[in-house]
């Protein structure tokens, strides 16, 4: 069963659980009750909120919230006092676990976080009040869950090119099909194939993350008309914002420019209201979009995904296949086209990619199976 999101911030709720008329405990000269849910606010609000970023603090809260109903929903209650190591065990256990079994089915990273988020919370507790938890720090000795080798998922250059051969011809597959769906050639209403275009060619020939690419406004890209796009020899985004802060600069490809050309001059236009900053927007028919218009993380995955299955669609050989195709698939396929370019620059990697780890860095020098695979095929 997924985890419900609470808000652990706000005050508990003594209805539902009886573990609030435990005795309080004092915290700074204030009381908290023996609670895994007061205790969790008072952490956010006294370490998280204002010290991380407000993604980081969500994520934090919705890993204590999962911790909380999973402890409760074996005991009946959330006493802090209560939790030991091996109910940090078995909590690792229900994430890592199938969904088929009652587990969320986790990957080993994502688990791992997981187990940060509640590690920085108890040690936190231990500090504060090592009353609280009387048996002691219950994440000390639970290690995390080790990492399967890093290895992209690039797209060969045979994938590449009938990808691109897809992304030319997209606006056919958006058509209404049969006479009860509009005349023939019509595009459906929300329908913004160029749009699309542009995002995968940007994607695929800059390396952004999904959230890096709808973060983007159009004053970031130089130049950023269409007539100037189409004759320019290069073109650049700058202040890509990434993770932890950082920034960075990418360079648009021929195919990144002339796609960012069509849809700035056709399709945006008509999706952009007066405050309409982001480079991407959603169309301006759909009720339940942004009031900035801007498109959400979750929308490239949808996108992406369609394209794949309409790409499969016109290959009956599985060994073409790119479904399920992902936003990171894209990314990865630019890093080791990037990496086999600079013979493996790790600086230029780096600045490119946004990456401040070197493990990571080493992971687009090696090639994907199915490519080193060829490599021995033609020694």
């Amino acid at each position: 069963m997924t985890a419900q999101v609470i808000d652990i911030s706000s005050r508990p709720d003594r209805r539902r659980l009886p573990s609030r008329k435990v005795a309080p405990l004092p915290v700074d000269g204030l009381t908290a009750p023996d609670a895994i849910e007061a205790w969790a606010g008072r952490y956010l609000d006294a370490a998280v909120r204002g010290v991380r970023s407000a993604e980081v603090t969500d994520k934090i809260a919705l890993h204590l919230a999962r911790f909380r109903d999973h402890f409760h929903a074996a005991h009946g209650h959330d006493r802090l006092s209560a939790v030991v190591q091996r109910e940090v065990v078995a909590w690792r256990t229900h994430l890592t676990t199938g969904r088929d079994t009652g587990g969320l089915g986790l990957a080993p990273a994502t688990v791992n976080t997981h187990l940060a988020s509640l590690s920085g919370f108890t040690t936190w507790v231990c500090t504060h009040d090592p009353a609280a938890l009387p048996h002691g720090n219950p994440c000390a000795k639970v290690g995390d869950l080790p990492l399967p080798p890093l290895e992209p998922r690039a797209l060969p250059p045979g994938q590449i090119r009938t990808l691109k051969n897809v992304l030319d011809r997209l606006p056919r597959f958006h058509q209404h099909k049969g006479r009860r769906r509009g005349a023939a050639g019509e595009l459906h209403g929300h329908a913004r194939p160029l749009r699309d275009r542009a995002i995968v060619h940007v994607l695929l020939g800059t390396g952004l993350r999904r959230e890096e690419l709808v973060n983007l406004d159009l004053d970031q890209v130089t130049p950023n008309n269409p007539a100037a796009l189409r004759t320019a020899k290069k073109a650049k985004i700058s202040g890509v914002r990434g993770k932890g802060g950082t920034r960075r600069t990418v360079f648009l490809g021929a195919d990144g420019r002339t796609a960012l050309a069509d849809y700035l001059e056709h399709e945006r236009p008509a999706d952009a209201g007066p405050a309409a900053a982001a480079l991407f927007l959603s169309a301006a028919s759909i009720g339940s979009r942004r009031p900035d218009g801007r498109l959400s993380p979750r929308s490239i995955n949808l996108i992406c995904e369609q394209i794949g299955r309409w790409h499969d669609a016109e290959y009956g050989d599985p060994a073409r296949h790119i479904s399920p195709l992902r936003p990171h698939d894209l990314r990865h396929s630019f890093a080791f086209a990037l990496a086999a370019a600079t013979g493996s620059d790790a600086y230029e990697l780096e600045r490119r990619l946004g990456h401040q780890s070197q493990r990571y860095i080493h992971r687009y020098t090696n090639p994907p199976e199915d490519i080193a695979a060829g490599y021995v095929e033609q020694m």
